[in-house]
């Protein structure tokens, strides 16, 4: 599995120092909000990012996070895609996130839901192809229409594009308790980036981002879920550590990175 660092960890700290420090660490990749990115390219120019990175040998694994609504207006984020979409190649990235957080639209069947959500899928997926990227749908915890990778699969094999596939985000499966079968049933080709973090000793349905914690320092069943995605599901792409913890962000960003890095580490050595 390759390390991979993304933006959210350490908050709004400028991207620019955010690679020297992947690159000071041994990160061998970034996945990169397209917030800071905005900010980093409202300050240079995108020949001096890719130079940055290209000097520091860190890849780009993703741009994120594009909404994905299946049942509302969702031009917008089509329109975003066709924005970020030549970044991402100049960039050399592959995938474009998206998540999804939606219920059921009223009085629609679970099979209607799939086939229109599959449409749209589709429709980000037919986008990101003009730019040969792929397309990431990211279950979220806990939420009705796509709370784990079962869900997720449908509505990208309901999609009909190859381009569009799924992720993992440990804090969401563990908030959903996606049971370990289901993890193992992933095909290998379709889950496109993990997240990795941990979280506090709450009830999955208490849990919030703000409750994400270093790998390894909460109460996840973080070693299982990674040993599962390795030796069951032949997994070797980018984990990336994403954590929303305002107190983290507080914290120096060298920190950050340092402590995100070892963690990860310690995690991805005893599995």
């Amino acid at each position: 599995m390759k390390t991979c660092f993304n933006t959210a960890t350490s908050g709004k700290y400028p991207l620019k120092d955010t690679v020297d420090y992947l690159a000071k660490f041994g990160y061998e990749a970034i996945e990169i909000a397209t917030e800071r990115l905005d900010e980093d390219l409202a300050g240079r120019s995108l020949a001096d990012l890719k130079g940055q990175l290209n000097g520091c040998g860190v890849e780009v694994a993703a741009l994120m996070a594009f909404c994905f609504e299946p049942f509302g207006a969702y031009a917008d984020e089509i329109q975003r895609i066709g924005k970020y979409g030549p970044i991402a190649v100049e960039l050399w990235a592959s995938v474009l996130l998206t998540y999804c957080a939606c219920g059921f639209p009223e009085g629609v069947s679970r099979d209607e839901a799939n086939r229109r959500a599959g449409e749209v899928a589709g429709e980000y997926g037919e986008a990101a192809a003009k730019f040969g990227l792929r397309i990431a749908l990211e279950p979220i915890g806990g939420t009705e229409f796509m709370p784990g990778p079962k869900e997720a699969l449908r509505i990208a094999r309901a999609s009909r594009r190859d381009n569009v596939g799924i992720m993992m985000d440990t804090f969401h499966y563990y908030k959903s308790r996606v049971p370990m079968s289901d993890i193992r049933a992933i095909p290998r080709d379709a889950l496109l980036i993990v997240h990795v973090n941990d979280c506090l000793q709450l009830s999955p349905g208490k849990l919030k981002d703000s409750h994400r914690v270093y790998p390894g320092q909460g109460v996840m069943p973080l070693k299982e879920y990674l040993s599962v995605l390795k030796n069951d599901v032949g997994y070797d792409g980018f984990v990336s550590v994403e954590i929303f913890n305002p107190a983290y962000w507080e914290d120096d960003h060298e920190n950050i990175v340092k402590f995100s890095k070892a963690a990860l580490e310690k995690v991805l050595a005893e599995i």
